[in-house]
């Protein structure tokens, strides 16, 4: 897959936007009585703008917080899926409690640290932000796998990454 850039080397192409529409009886079903009608509008992207590292990766939106900095704590809501079959393997949102750490000093795979704090060819995420990365093996948990084998080796994987901000 090649990276979608344009003719000025710094500029990334935005990835394509789509929004998705459900029949008002079917998100009535799926959302429960009581939900707004605009949670049945998801606006969505599908990662297709390659960094020369390998990840792949558009913004559902661009945040308008600030900019982490390594060594920062921040909060981040995400979802885990592998690539492969798209099975959801972990979910911060499941468990109403978002993920804190300290980014860009490995606690967290190196395709997050990467993702959120940028590169030469990634724009760094903003607090408010919403991105989906498609994360190689390499950069991810690579020949060991992880989690006992929910996630198996040379896997790579998607996340759907919510930047919260700072902690407090």
């Amino acid at each position: 897959m090649k990276a979608h850039v344009s003719q000025r080397p710094s500029a990334i192409r935005t990835a394509k936007r789509r929004t998705l529409v459900v029949a008002t009886p079917l998100w009535t079903f799926l959302l429960g009585p009581g939900r707004k009608a605009e949670a049945a509008t998801a606006t969505f992207c599908a990662p297709d703008v390659q960094a020369d590292n390998g990840i792949v990766y558009c913004d559902q939106a661009v945040g308008e917080g600030a900019t982490p900095k390594r060594g920062d704590v921040i909060r981040c809501h995400y979802r885990g899926r592998l690539a492969s079959n798209q099975a959801v393997f972990d979910a911060s949102y499941d468990r109403g409690r978002p993920l804190s750490f300290t980014v860009g000093v490995g606690q967290v795979i190196q395709g997050w640290d990467l993702a959120i704090l940028g590169t030469e060819d990634i724009p760094a995420m903003k607090a408010g932000g919403k991105r989906t990365v498609v994360v190689p093996a390499a950069l991810a948990y690579g020949e060991r796998g992880a989690g006992g084998g929910i996630i198996p080796p040379n896997a790579d994987l998607v996340f759907d990454i919510e930047l919260l901000g700072k902690n407090r």
